[in-house]
């Protein structure tokens, strides 16, 4: 539970805000990119992730630089480490309606997102959540603070139009034991187009469909 947000399952803490703006910056990202964008949503948002390893290994070294795991430690069933299954920058520059969701459903809460704008400025698009009363309520991504959350917590951004493009850095993480793949996978597996799992190994995943 968290009081200041009045929300469960959810998160804010700092984070090496040098590490993340180096995102900023396409020629940060090596190796092969992939663009996945939902159906059916009111904005034009994009997740811009990796579609090898060696684009995997740039989100994962920050990743770890930013110790994120540390803090999904406690709550997972682990047998070894935390496990990043996927990185991506979010691109969005509108959104005309709230598109409610949570990432995660069935999962024994063993995977997490996490979310931290990559602009030194604070974006203008939201990010809008479900509190316990059943209220809305807005988060404003800040520079050098993640938002982490997990299972049942319901959100979507918030409707507005930004100046430009703007990004955040994301991360979808967990557990590293395979029991828990199938449910966790029917969300990243349509984020992305390569990810990791829980045992290490590198798939190709579906990307958007159904979405």
């Amino acid at each position: 539970m968290n009081r200041e947000l009045l929300a469960p399952n959810v998160a804010t803490f700092s984070v090496d805000f040098a590490i993340v703006s180096q995102f900023s910056g396409a020629e940060h990202l090596k190796g092969e990119l992939s663009t996945v964008r939902p159906q059916n949503w009111h904005s034009d948002i994009e997740w811009v992730s990796a579609a090898d390893e060696e684009a995997f290994a740039v989100f994962q070294q920050a990743f770890d630089a930013l110790g994120i795991a540390a803090y999904a430690a406690p709550y997972l069933d682990l047998q070894d480490e935390v496990r990043l299954y996927a990185g991506f920058v979010v691109v969005r520059s509108h959104c005309t309606a709230p598109d409610f969701h949570v990432d995660w459903t069935n999962t024994n809460n063993e995977a997490f997102t996490c979310l931290t704008p990559i602009s030194p400025s604070s974006p203008e698009l939201g990010l809008l959540y479900r509190q316990l009363t059943g209220h809305s309520a807005e988060y404003r991504y800040v520079p050098g603070e993640a938002i982490a959350f997990g299972e049942g917590f319901a959100h979507s951004t918030k409707p507005g139009t930004a100046v430009g493009p703007e990004t955040l850095l994301c991360f979808e993480y967990g557990t590293d034991k395979m029991e828990h793949w199938p449910n966790i996978y029917s969300t990243v597996g349509r984020q992305v187009t390569h990810l990791r799992q829980p045992d290490g190994r590198f798939v190709r995943a579906e990307g958007t469909r159904g979405w």
